[in-house]
């Protein structure tokens, strides 16, 4: 009975330090969504307030060429007015555009139209006087000073409209802070209490290990015959025991060692499943599943995040030996799904080879992953070389295949970080693969797009240049990964 309860102790301490792991991950996934959301919107508030900007400068240029052109009845004078008047007219639709959802700007928008709408006619007129009766006549135009208080009001009602985009500024940024706030509390308490758990488990497992030393004693006579064995599973936990020890001291910084701690003792507990209840035993595959999909999530994480941090400096790279690799390495998953990858001849380039090597993994395994049901998957890998009068040549590849294609409406948000068109449980992965693809291309200057239809495939289109213009880069080994 013993056992058995600290079998299940085990257990439910593994299960909480699984539950804790992923909730936290899922708070902080959702704090930098909402930073990101965040930084979209201040880069519209910006934009709104360029626009703002840029109305009031040309309408200031437009009323200078105007006054040059009463004064001195020069119409070179009417050239920057004659260009600023559609510019206003483009700022206006500009600003309409950006501030449709926003209450505030779309009923000041009708009042500046307006305003400017009655100076612009304004500045006309006087130029029409000017044109049709000589310079003498605008004088008399000009002491009206109609103008400067047509100017004003432009004036008055641009700066209402800047305020409030500095008001929706000035709420954002908040709201930015905070999220970084939330983020960085979420990551400690996910820490601090992974690692409770973890020290949880240790427990239990140390108070396993004198309970079976005293019952390997107490019934030495009966199982003389696993004394051996329990002496090496003895050593092996005072081995984990120690390494524990040592993990306790630096796993609130590294989200990595609480999980390898679970997939360990969760292992330990398989090789023994039928010392476990039924409770007991779905537990444990639910925390092995959960670990193993977390690590992967991290893994690739830290795959995205290495592909600047620790890449290899360019060289001159066989994309086409690399790419019978690739697909030699890819030989079972491709008899799994009993596909074919037909490559063409593809050029040499300077690049990472482990990089080229990891965006042509991870594009092939995607185009076999999403196969149609019923249709044997067929990927294309072919190139393209391009060169342009004053530009570097580059080289255009492509990985097409016959799968389920995707609605082009979704094109960006594909090459997004945890971005998926497809649950978990239609298609594998963790949505992190082609946003390597992206970083990775970028990286080596150049450019990554697709082309699809629904039902019928996806053409993914990577644009590489054939030669670096810096031949080193920060170096180190980036982990390959696919999606």
């Amino acid at each position: 009975m013993k056992r058995s309860f600290v079998g299940s102790g085990m257990s439910v301490g593994f299960a909480l330090a699984a539950v804790v792991v992923i909730g936290s991950s899922v708070l902080i996934h959702r704090n930098i969504q909402l930073i990101a959301d965040n930084e979209e919107k201040v880069i519209h508030t910006h934009e709104v307030l360029t626009a703002l900007s840029q109305i009031r400068t040309s309408l200031n240029a437009a009323e200078s060429s105007q006054r040059g052109f009463l004064i001195t009845a020069d119409a070179s004078y009417l050239d920057r007015y004659q260009s600023a008047l559609p510019e206003i007219k483009a700022q206006l639709a500009i600003i309409k555009d950006l501030t449709r959802d926003n209450d505030n700007q779309i009923r000041n928008l009708p009042a500046l139209e307006r305003r400017v709408n009655e100076r612009l006619t304004t500045l006309a007129e006087g130029i029409g006087i000017v044109e049709n009766n000589g310079r003498d006549a605008a004088r008399e135009f000009i002491q009206k000073g109609s103008g400067s208080v047509q100017m004003d009001r432009v004036r008055d009602q641009l700066t209402t409209m800047i305020e409030e985009e500095r008001r929706l500024l000035a709420l954002r940024n908040e709201q930015s802070v905070a999220s970084h706030a939330a983020t960085r509390r979420t990551a400690l308490l996910s820490a601090i209490v992974g690692l409770s758990m973890v020290l949880l488990a240790w427990f239990l497992s140390v108070r396993e290990v004198r309970q079976r030393d005293r019952m390997t004693h107490l019934l030495e006579d009966r199982v003389r015959e696993r004394t051996a064995e329990l002496a090496t599973v003895n050593t092996s936990l005072r081995q984990s025991n120690r390494e524990l020890e040592q993990f306790a001291s630096v796993a609130s910084h590294d989200l990595q060692e609480p999980l390898r701690k679970i997939e360990a003792f969760g292992d330990r507990l398989k090789m023994n499943r039928d010392t476990l209840n039924d409770q007991a035993r779905d537990y444990l595959d639910r925390i092995l599943s959960s670990a193993s999909r977390m690590r992967t999530l991290i893994n690739d994480l830290l795959s995205f995040s290495r592909v600047a941090t620790r890449a290899q400096p360019f060289k001159p790279v066989d994309m086409g030996h690399i790419a019978r690799e690739v697909v030699g390495d890819l030989e079972s998953r491709i008899g799994d799904v009993e596909g074919r990858v037909e490559l063409a001849d593809l050029p040499s380039i300077e690049a990472d080879p482990t990089q080229l090597r990891q965006l042509l993994q991870n594009l092939i395994s995607n185009a076999l992953k999403f196969h149609r049901p019923g249709v044997k998957p067929i990927v294309r890998v072919t190139s393209e070389r391009i060169e342009s009068p004053g530009r570097p040549p580059q080289v255009r590849l492509t990985v097409a295949d016959n799968g389920i294609g995707f609605e082009e409406q979704y094109l960006d948000r594909i090459f997004e970080v945890f971005q998926r068109l497809h649950g978990r449980n239609e298609y594998e992965g963790t949505g992190i693969g082609l946003a390597i693809c992206r970083k990775i291309v970028e990286r080596h200057g150049g450019t990554i797009s697709a082309r699809s239809t629904p039902g019928e495939g996806s053409t993914f289109i990577a644009t590489l240049p054939v030669e670096q213009s810096e031949k080193e880069e920060s170096w180190g080994t980036a982990n390959p990964s696919s999606s």
